[in-house]
């Protein structure tokens, strides 16, 4: 589909799913071609000045007895369940000096508690957004244009994160209820890195810089150099890179800071719901939207239970935020999805290549040459009647390299069967290495696994005869992979036909 093509009604709807409640977290930015429908921000909440504000805090209650809260419906009182989304990474691939913080310690205990898995409970609060855009999007284009028109959903990921991550985040939308059945047709879901959304929405502005996303659970850094003016073509200069930290740590900061500011023992009178609504009114929604480095005394209105005795000293704390950088990596969600789909050919930028963040291979056995291979590889062939050298390295695609955004790369497959052929198995390998090994190593971690099947008759295939004149079934087969955004996936082909999405089963690590 191209730009001039005539579309159906359709919205497209950007979702940037942030680790904590400041800002931005998630919200959904919409966009129709008959109307810029513009963020849903219009939520239930308990405390003041955050019911019109351009961000919700990623937080949840599960309550017995009043069922589900979410965001800043939750009470202050209460022990919401909050950094959820970090939960999706293994434990080995979450910093120390995160994995040990008291936050994410009270999030797995939290989690325990309730016997809910990250991904279900990411679902559910995917699904209570979800909802709530829906709602948004009814007041504004009224019941039947919505019923007519189709999804577009793009879902912003930290670009960090490894594909297993990225894979469970997947099956969480899946879950949600975004992909639920429509009579005016599928919902179309894709993923986009969170500085790639960010570079987007504000490129254009930035000229020759790179663009930094940093906000409250990940800091992502992107570099793009142009390729052209018009059309507006940028290609990704280096590989993204980014770590795990955030706002949330200036917050806490902060909070530190008005206690040694205080008397000794003075804040330990004052309750959680109390606290919560003093960071909210004269932190996040005082100091902080306003700070920039002027020499400025601060005043604050400490809660009543706390005593103020023998306290003193300014109060001081650098932060910077303006309100369209809130909904920055959404905007650029929304731009992603039109410039994807070809209903825009000059509304945004278009990014021509990416950096691959990491090499990604299979292994395979090669006919042994001692020249090339170590002799603790070597190993005799059965079926081949020959010597060869195991677990060899086959990389199809390495760090560093250009990945044209429409050319997807793909890898041929060759399998030798004496029986019929059950489901077929690939096993993906993936290293940050450079340059990646040439043979399996501690430095080479499993990817993912590749499992499919379709109902091929052996006897239809082609033979291959070793030298004792034994006789197998070769199968050939293809398997594409994608990166786009930094997102991974995967596609296998078999006689130059894409095997159903139900018939092949991506299991990552």
């Amino acid at each position: 589909m191209t730009a001039r093509q005539p579309v159906d009604d359709f919205i497209i709807i950007g979702i940037d799913f942030g680790t904590t409640w400041v800002p931005p977290t998630l919200l959904s930015q919409v966009f129709h071609p008959k109307a810029e429908l513009g963020s849903s921000n219009c939520w239930d909440a308990e405390l003041n000045h955050c019911s019109d504000v351009e961000k919700a805090p990623t937080q949840l209650l599960y309550d017995n007895n009043k069922g589900t809260s979410w965001g800043y419906s939750i009470p202050a009182d209460k022990d919401a369940l909050k950094w959820f989304k970090l939960l999706l990474l293994d434990s080995g691939d979450v910093p120390t000096d995160v994995a040990v913080s008291c936050q994410l310690r009270h999030a797995r205990k939290l989690l325990d508690k309730k016997k809910r898995d990250p991904a279900e409970v990411i679902a559910c609060y995917l699904r209570k957004i979800w909802n709530h855009a829906i709602d948004s999007i009814r007041r504004s284009v009224g019941t039947e244009l919505l019923q007519k028109s189709q999804f577009h959903v793009v879902i912003t990921l930290p670009a960090i994160w490894p594909p297993y991550a990225q894979q469970r985040m997947k099956q969480a939308a899946s879950a949600s209820g975004i992909l639920d059945a429509r009579s005016c047709g599928d919902t179309k879901l894709r993923f986009i890195s969170e500085p790639e959304a960010a570079a987007l929405a504000t490129i254009k502005d930035l000229s020759k810089r790179s663009t930094m996303k940093a906000r409250c659970g990940t800091v992502d850094l992107i570099s793009y150099q142009i390729e052209s003016i018009s059309p507006f073509v940028v290609k990704e200069y280096v590989k993204g890179d980014g770590g795990l930290c955030g706002g949330v740590f200036l917050d806490e900061r902060f909070l530190l800071l008005i206690k040694r500011k205080l008397a000794p023992r003075s804040w330990e009178s004052v309750t959680s719901a109390e606290e919560k609504k003093f960071l909210n009114e004269c932190w996040e929604h005082g100091i902080k939207p306003q700070f920039s480095n002027q020499n400025r005394t601060w005043l604050v209105d400490l809660p009543d239970s706390c005593s103020v005795a023998g306290s003193s000293g300014k109060l001081k704390r650098r932060k910077t935020l303006e309100l369209s950088s809130w909904t920055a990596i959404c905007r650029g969600a929304v731009v992603h999805g039109i410039t994807n789909y070809g209903l825009s050919a000059t509304l945004g930028v278009t990014v021509g290549a990416r950096v691959a963040r990491n090499s990604y291979g299979v292994t395979f056995d090669a006919e042994f040459d001692p020249q090339k291979h170590r002799k603790c590889d070597k190993f005799w062939s059965e079926d081949s009647q020959a010597w060869y050298a195991t677990d060899q390295m086959e990389w199809f695609l390495r760090e560093g390299d250009n990945l044209l955004t429409k050319k997807p790369v793909r890898q041929s497959y060759t399998r030798l069967f004496s029986e019929p052929t059950g489901i077929i198995s690939e096993t993906i390998y993936g290293c940050s290495m450079s340059p990646a090994p040439k043979t399996l190593g501690p430095a080479v971690e499993k990817l993912c696994e590749i499992r499919w099947t379709r109902g091929i008759s052996l006897e239809s295939l082609p033979t291959y005869t070793n030298s004792l004149g034994k006789v197998y079934h070769e199968l050939n087969f293809e398997i594409e992979m994608t990166c786009e955004g930094g997102i991974v996936d995967f596609t296998v082909y078999y006689e130059g036909k894409r095997v159903g999405a139900h018939n092949v089963d991506v299991q990552f690590r």
